[in-house]
């Protein structure tokens, strides 16, 4: 009795190119922080180099990176982390008293502003490896922006 459920296991078409790819992406791992489009461009440079190629049948795309990612154990890690606690009880205590005085003035009139730093510098927290792996100190060279505008959206601070 056939198995309609059961999934087909299909040969990988390059091994020779897969390992050679995996052995670069265990150096790499530690040094850059991994994407799919990093992994996906290195292949296709790899496989120029190895099969001489360029219009090949064979494209490289996100349902393979799928299944190279699983074949070697490779999952998406956060490098770095600072956690935040902020106490939702408290804010939500807090929201009716807040409306109240703030129903007293006209939207126009009630303003909101808020800063926020562009981390220009700052690498991603995220990176593909096949283990966790060590945090890195993060570059913390910002610009500071002040973002305001009132309540109806009549009036906008420039930044």
């Amino acid at each position: 009795m056939k198995n309609n459920d059961a999934k087909r296991h299909k040969p990988v078409k390059y091994p020779d190119l897969e390992k050679v790819l995996c052995e670069w992406f265990l150096q790499m791992q530690e040094k850059v922080n991994m994407s799919g489009e990093i992994i996906q461009e290195k292949t296709k440079d790899l496989f120029l180099k190895m099969y001489g190629e360029t219009n090949s049948e064979f494209s490289f795309s996100s349902s393979w990176l799928e299944r190279f990612k699983s074949r070697y154990g490779i999952k998406s890690y956060r490098r770095f982390g600072e956690n935040s606690s902020v106490i939702m009880e408290n804010i939500e205590n807090e929201l009716p008293s807040i409306r109240s005085k703030l129903d007293q003035f006209e939207l126009k009139d009630i303003y909101n502003m808020d800063k926020t730093g562009l981390f220009y510098r700052l690498k991603a927290d995220y990176s593909l490896a096949t283990k966790q792996l060590e945090g890195r100190k993060k570059d913390k060279e910002k610009i500071t922006l002040a973002l305001c505008c009132n309540g109806d959206g009549s009036d906008k601070v420039p930044l």
